[in-house]
Parts: structure tokens; C-alpha cells; sequence
């Protein structure tokens, strides 16, 4: 991990020297659901692909927050396409009645999630040639909702849902990289049926609003990146994971802002070298300076709209802008 200082100075340099992307539309819903496609400038013929999915608990957010440009900077200066996509925000507006009404609603949210993600994903696929994409090397990431998203596409896909029949066959993302990420299973209970992509997880163990470990009431079943490492080692399925000790939800933007030099190991060591895989690593990042969450926030409270308990301390503060 990167010292403050270091990585403020990568976020200044990056924001400087964006680059621009390419705005185009992939997918007629009740509106336009656009992307935006961020190019590495170079000559190669093909490169790998990463494909961002927003947070805001599928009510808020957009794909171009200026949070997100220094990451897809570092990252298209390595020579990977990044993609940040729109999709439609199913708890946007709506408020959340009986637990029946709320289950259904996020149930629904999810999937809505979900089946953007897949369109942009054939999208790119079928117009792979144009942005240079080799489609054997997509991953597919996001924080919070957007981990969820991406977590639940490959969980789709590799678990015999119709949802990822509009795929073209036998494809599969190279990988998943979810920061604070969670799979949700509502009535039923967590069962892949095929080895599922190599899993980058980045959670805080004190998250309360996408769980760390497992929530199973009312039929309700969310599985978060603890779980889901346990059953990654079990069945001897490549993951890493990097737990970060106190920290909070906060990891869905600390975690993305913070490591793109991670991301792009990630795709050198699982991605684009299929040689010699490493072997799965679990790893604990222990801070002394955070004894709880900096971002104090739980599903109540969130979709209630009241404001999270941040931190007082103003170093603390910046990582979370």
C-alpha cells in the first residue's frame, strides 16, 4: 500500500493529465444508458479491458465522477481500456415501505443492475475491434451497488441463470474486482455451478451496509467478501482478498481510489499472464490510526437519508473525497 502523500501526488498528476474518453451509447431503456470509453494512447493492436461500475445503493451516482478519473488514468497508462457505464438506479426516488415491498424492490434493483452490466459487456464484445479490446480479457469491477453488480453478474453467470444468456457462449470475465461487494441470493441459497473468475475482494470487516461476512433473514440471503473467500478456498477457486481491519463501508471508495497499482497486478498476474498463476493470498491491511469506521453508515440509516458519521480527522477526510 501507498503512503498518503504518494498516492495524493498520483491523483494530482492524474486529474491533470486525464485523458478524454469516448461517450457512446450501448443500450435503449426507459432512456439512453451511455459509456464511457477511456483509451490508452498507444499503438497496440489489442488490449485488455476494464469495465467500472458506479456506487450510491442503486439510487444515486453517475459513471464520470471525478473520483473515478485518476484510477482510469493509472490504469489506461498500463495500457488497459477502462470503461465506466451508466445503468439504471432501481431505488432511485422510491421509498422503501413493508420489508416485503423493500426485499422485492432490491431483489428487482439488482438485476436491472445486472442486465446493464451484461449489455454493455456484449456491447464491447461485439464492437471489440473498434476499441481494441481482446474479449477473452475483460474484468469486470465496482464499488458498493457496483461491486454487488459485478460480483452477481459472474455469480449469474456461473450459476446457470437466464439473465446471462445474452452473452455470446462460452464467455467469461477474466476476472472480478469488487470493493465492498457482496452476492445476494433472495429465497434461495448461494450454489455455483462452474468455477467462477478470479475474485480481487477489498472489504472493510466492520462494514454494516454491504456486509462483510453473511446475512440470512426473511429468506434474505447477502453473502459478502468473507463468505464468499471461505468458499473460494474450499473449492480451490483463484481469489485474493485484502481485509481492511476497523475500516467500513468507506472501502468502496478508499479501497478503488487507492489501488490502482493493485488493479493493475491483478491483471498482469490473472489476466494477461496465463502461464503461471500465483496461488490465492488473503491478506489483513491494519491501520493504527483507524479503530472504527471512518463512514459510519447502515442500510436504515442510508435509505432512511440520514446523514453517515464521518470522521473528525481531516486526513481521514481526504481519503474519503
Amino acid at each position: 500500500m501507498r503512503n498518503l502523500l504518494t498516492i495524493f501526488l498520483i491523483a494530482v498528476s492524474s486529474a491533470v493529465f486525464a485523458v478524454e474518453p469516448i461517450t457512446m451509447p450501448f443500450v435503449q431503456r426507459d432512456s439512453t444508458l451511455y459509456m464511457d470509453i477511456y483509451m490508452p494512447d498507444d499503438t497496440a493492436s489489442v488490449h485488455p479491458c476494464y469495465i467500472y461500475v458506479f456506487g450510491g445503493g442503486f439510487k444515486r451516482g453517475q459513471r464520470n465522477q471525478n473520483t473515478f478519473l485518476p484510477v482510469f488514468k493509472q490504469l489506461t497508462d498500463a495500457g488497459i481500456v477502462c470503461v465506466s457505464i451508466d445503468y439504471r438506479l432501481g431505488l432511485k426516488g422510491y421509498k422503501l415501505t413493508t420489508l416485503k415491498e423493500a426485499v422485492n424492490r432490491v431483489d428487482f434493483s439488482i438485476d436491472i443492475a445486472v442486465e446493464d452490466l451484461y449489455a454493455a459487456t456484449k456491447f464491447l464484445i461485439d464492437n471489440s475491434k473498434e476499441y481494441r479490446i481482446n474479449t477473452a480479457q475483460i474484468v469486470a469491477s465496482g464499488s458498493s451497488a457496483g461491486a454487488i453488480t459485478s460480483l452477481q453478474a459472474d455469480y449469474y453467470l456461473h450459476s446457470d441463470n437466464e439473465m446471462a444468456k445474452i452473452l455470446p457462449s462460452g464467455f467469461k470475465y477474466a476476472g472480478i474486482i469488487p470493493f465492498a461487494g457482496a452476492v445476494a441470493c433472495f429465497g434461495s441459497k448461494l450454489k455455483y455451478t462452474s468455477q467462477p473468475a478470479p475474485t480481487y475482494f477489498f472489504h472493510g470487516t466492520e462494514d454494516k451496509l454491504v456486509t462483510y461476512s453473511k446475512i440470512d433473514v426473511f429468506g434474505i440471503k447477502i453473502y459478502g467478501s468473507d463468505y464468499l473467500a471461505k468458499q473460494f478456498k474450499k473449492n480451490g477457486w483463484l481469489y485474493k482478498i485484502v481485509r481492511y481491519e476497523n475500516f467500513g463501508h468507506e472501502i468502496a471508495i478508499v479501497g478503488f481510489k487507492e489501488n490502482a497499482p493493485e488493479i493493475i497486478r491483478f491483471f498482469d498476474t490473472y489476466v494477461t499472464n496465463h502461464t503461471a498463476f500465483p496461488a490465492s493470498t488473503d491478506e489483513v491491511h491494519y491501520e493504527e490510526a483507524v479503530q472504527s469506521p471512518l463512514w459510519n453508515i447502515n442500510p436504515l440509516t442510508y435509505y432512511k437519508g440520514v446523514p453517515a458519521k464521518i470522521t473528525e480527522d481531516p486526513v481521514m477526510q481526504e481519503r474519503l473525497k
